[in-house]
Parts: structure tokens; C-alpha cells; sequence
């Protein structure tokens, strides 16, 4: 079987036991291969080269980012590798929702035992998601958070930086549709996952199926945006469908016509802006898991 790695060398975590990693690696594949990448132009052509050379196994390091990286540049291909995955990043939310050890050494045992699943993808046009696309308050904060301070506070930069949107929340206005639900919409998040956790938190507690649906929350406008929002954050997704600060529901396919400016977040990196069509692709991708 046929595996590359691919990783940063300015990645700390991994540079510490970068040998333990190739050892490991050499041992439990019959054709293994490592290249260096340095830059996301870099790490992108050597996902395309590996799917062209018919990888059967890619095996990657890095954040929740990087992840959704691998997944939109090899969701192209009608042939992909399976996907083997060190966490490496700041929330590392998919490697909790997929139940990856966060320690590199327990992540490389889980990818040399070779159990896989296959996980559902979202797909908005030409931009991919795994595990979340949302809008409106905190949902910038994974990619504005200055990188420097991520790796000096972990999770708790996130924290840090959506102090300043609680001032003032950020309105997202217009309608969406939910297979065939209709409903006008103003309020201050919407997020459509395929998730448990969300910036390192149990956020959704019934969640990640990989049954080809979504679940759609909708953070309500009610007494103060702040209030709404807080509770949400704070104590997430509960037994119920409908409460006093969030409505859910589940959905295969999604469109949102925007009324106001508004950008998505896809797996905590910049997305599209403005209206979109989110399609569910079931079990699109194979992950390694435990």
C-alpha cells in the first residue's frame, strides 16, 4: 500500500518526533514516501500530485485548516487516498469529533492500525466543508486570531479576540431554505455542522451522524444578541430541538439568500460570501479513525 506524509517542518509538535514518525510510517506501509511543505501553494500541489500518482494512503499534520485543505483539494478527484491525520493545530475540533489522540506518538498507532470510516462532506460550489460552515457573531474568530497568539494562549485566544464582537454582535439577515422548509431569518449566528465540538468546546451534543444530513442551528435574537449568543457558546446544544435561544433543525440540502453583507467560515477558515447552496455529499471521504 502506497503512503505519503506530508508536513510542515516549522510545525514544533511534529518536529519533535518527526523520526518516530517515519519510522512508523516506513514500517507499516509497503511504499512510503515524506515531502516537506512550506506554504499552502506548496501543501495544495502535493495533494494533486499524490491523488494524480493514485496514493492510496495521504497522511498529513496540522489544524483544523489544514484538514479542510487535504478534504477540498482531494474531493475533486473521483479517486481519493484515505486520509490519516496527526493533529497538530489550536482546537483540533475534527480530530475530537473522529475520537484522534492529540498525542502525535497514539496518532501514528491509530494510522498504522488502518480503521477507516467514511464521513460526509459539505460542498458550497467549489468550496468544501467537513465538520461546520457558519455566519454571523465569533465566526471569524478562528481565522482572524493572530497566529502568535493562538500559539501562546491554545483555545483561549479565541475566547480573546471574540471579546471584542460581543460588543457588538454581527446580524446575519435573510432567508434560507431547509430541503423544504422556507423561513425568513435575523440573528446574530447561524451555524450548519456536522459536528460535536466547535473552538475545542462539546458544542453539539447529538451530533456528527454521517447520515447525509446536516444539523442547522440558529442562534435566536431575543431580550439582547449578547444574551442569545452567550448561552449558546457557553452551553450549547442540549435535548431539545427548540429553546428560548436556538432553534435546530436537520437538513440535506441548504440555501441562504443573503440580505446583508455576511462571509462563511468553513472548518474556521475564510469561505464564500454572501448567499450560498450547501449540498450534503454522504460519505464522501475515508479517514482513519480509531
Amino acid at each position: 500500500m502506497k503512503c505519503v506524509f506530508l508536513y510542515n517542518p516549522a510545525l514544533n509538535k511534529i518536529k519533535k518526533h518527526l523520526n518516530y514518525i517515519l519510522n512508523e510510517l516506513e514500517n507499516s506501509f509497503d511504499d512510503f514516501s515524506y515531502v516537506e511543505v512550506t506554504s499552502k501553494e506548496k501543501m495544495i500541489d502535493a495533494i494533486n500530485k499524490s491523488c494524480e500518482e493514485a496514493t492510496e494512503v495521504l497522511c498529513f499534520a496540522g489544524g483544523d485548516g489544514t484538514f479542510n485543505l487535504v478534504t477540498s483539494t482531494i474531493s475533486k478527484y473521483d479517486k481519493r487516498p484515505i486520509l490519516a491525520y496527526i493533529p497538530s493545530g489550536t482546537a483540533n475540533d475534527i480530530a475530537s469529533n473522529l475520537k484522534i489522540p492529540k498525542n502525535v506518538k497514539k496518532a501514528v498507532k491509530v494510522i498504522c492500525n488502518m480503521h477507516y470510516i467514511r464521513h460526509d462532506v459539505g460542498k458550497i460550489g467549489d468550496n468544501y466543508f467537513v465538520y461546520i460552515c457558519g455566519a454571523g457573531t465569533f465566526t471569524s474568530v478562528s481565522y482572524t486570531t493572530h497566529q502568535k497568539r493562538k500559539k501562546l494562549f491554545g483555545v483561549l485566544a479565541y475566547a480573546i479576540e471574540g471579546v471584542k464582537e460581543l460588543v457588538k454582535p454581527t446580524l446575519v439577515n435573510g432567508t434560507i431554505y431547509l430541503d423544504d422548509l422556507k423561513m425568513d431569518v435575523s440573528c446574530p449566528i447561524i451555524l450548519i455542522v456536522n459536528s460535536r465540538y466547535m473552538g475545542g468546546a462539546h458544542f453539539n451534543r447529538r451530533g456528527h451522524k454521517n447520515d447525509g444530513m446536516f444539523d442547522v442551528i440558529i442562534c435566536k435574537k431575543y431580550i439582547t444578541n449578547i444574551f442569545a449568543i452567550a448561552k449558546l457558546v457557553i452551553l450549547g446544544t442540549r435535548k431539545k430541538d427548540h429553546t428560548k435561544y436556538y432553534d435546530l433543525y436537520r437538513a440535506k440540502h441548504i440555501k441562504y439568500v443573503a440580505s446583508n453583507d455576511l462571509t462563511w467560515c468553513l472548518d474556521g477558515e475564510e469561505g464564500p460570501k454572501g448567499s450560498i447552496e450547501i449540498e450534503n455529499i454522504e460519505k464522501h471521504i475515508e479517514i482513519i479513525v480509531k
